[in-house]
């Protein structure tokens, strides 16, 4: 496995402006992506110019009774951890030979970016593992 930098470390909010403004104003982050689904709302943040810098805030959304939102993706604080690698597929094999718990059976590609997996470090943190 060659990890070349810890991509973004997403974080579930109660409040996205408040958030934001907090990132914003007082720590000095700039929104660089906005985004709105059904069940939730990302802002994607990064400090300077460093791609290596970001935090992503998530604002979940189950006002809407027809929409099903797992509750253990809307608990408040750290989502997951984000790691850029060269080769998903190498990796995931890897980190299985390794005993790493992952979710899914194979890594998958995501809408409008690359192939992704996610797996949990031993406290059960999720980690995002995304290939360059």
């Amino acid at each position: 496995m060659n990890i070349k930098y810890l991509d973004h470390i997403a974080i579930v909010v109660s409040n996205l402006e408040q958030s934001i403004r907090f990132y914003t104003t007082i720590l000095g982050f700039h929104v660089i992506k906005q985004l709105k689904f059904p069940d939730r709302e990302l802002v994607m943040l990064q400090l300077g110019d460093n791609p290596s810098s970001k935090i992503e805030l998530l604002r979940y959304d189950a006002t809407d009774p027809s929409i099903t939102v797992s509750p253990d993706r809307t608990i408040l604080g750290l989502r997951h951890i984000a790691i850029h690698v060269e080769d998903i597929s190498t990796t995931f094999e890897w980190l299985k030979s390794k005993g790493v718990q992952m979710i899914e059976e194979a890594p998958f590609m995501r809408a409008g970016g690359p192939p992704i997996a996610f797996g949990y470090d031993p406290d059960g943190v999720l980690i995002e593992f995304s290939e360059l």
